[in-house]
């Protein structure tokens, strides 16, 4: 029962399901097949930034941990759900013996000091301690570097895209009109793509950098506006 900052591909999929690209009408073939390679990479760019900056250690905080409820002892597991975040924990049960049952591991085994319980929402929250100015710019250029390599595979697949379309007109597979309408399509995609990462990258950075983070360009700065429209995907 276990649901980590490492989320499963469909429920990954459920979550970005408005940011993928809409088709208002029906796609060249070729553009159609870029547009799903791109949904690909796109999901993989964001479940690697949800990633960072999450310790493994502390999505797996109840491994093996047994507990007692009803008299019976279960897999903490099994009961609880975890999900760690850069500057928290979170641990979500229905079951209030099981919750008392974690929190007094969490306290006791575990050595956390800042465990709080809230009841009505089913929720423990364990307060992490702050990352200092070094590790949080580290952390933010390792983010910046997942970005980079994001657009560096997005122009990748576009050059391969377009040796495939080359190739089909050299073969008479597809004619000049279409060729065209194919590359203008294939260039929507990528700038929905490009500009719906960046702001996901933003997010993210100015989640770890807090009142460091700065925007120097203008169409950056313009971008950043429609931060508040993905922020949900790092929730």
């Amino acid at each position: 029962m276990s649901n980590s900052a490492l989320m499963d591909d469909e429920a990954l999929e459920l979550l970005l399901e408005n940011l993928f690209f809409k088709k208002n009408t029906e796609l060249m073939s070729y553009s159609d097949s870029f547009e799903s390679r791109m949904r690909d990479r796109f999901i993989t760019f964001v479940k690697e930034i949800r990633e960072a900056g999450t310790s493994e250690e502390n999505n797996q905080i109840l491994r093996n941990t047994k507990i007692v409820v009803k008299k019976k002892s279960r897999r903490a597991m099994d009961l609880v759900n975890v999900q760690a975040f850069l500057d928290r924990i979170e641990l979500r049960s229905t079951d209030a013996e099981a919750r008392t049952a974690v929190i007094k591991i969490l306290k006791e085994e575990k050595n956390f000091k800042q465990v709080e319980e809230n009841a009505e929402d089913g929720l423990i929250t364990v307060k992490l301690p702050k990352m200092d100015l070094e590790k949080r710019f580290e952390l933010a250029d390792f983010i910046e570097s997942k970005f980079k390599n994001y657009q560096k595979n997005v122009m990748m697949v576009k050059n391969q895209s377009m040796q495939q379309i080359r190739a089909g007109l050299q073969n008479e597979f597809i004619f000049g009109p279409d060729a065209a309408k194919a590359t203008k399509e294939i260039e929507k995609i990528i700038d929905h793509y490009i500009k719906t990462a960046k702001l996901i990258f933003f997010v993210k950075h100015k989640d770890v950098l807090k009142n460091q983070f700065k925007l120097s360009d203008e169409d950056d700065v313009i971008l950043a506006r429609k931060m508040s429209t993905v922020a949900h995907v790092l929730d």
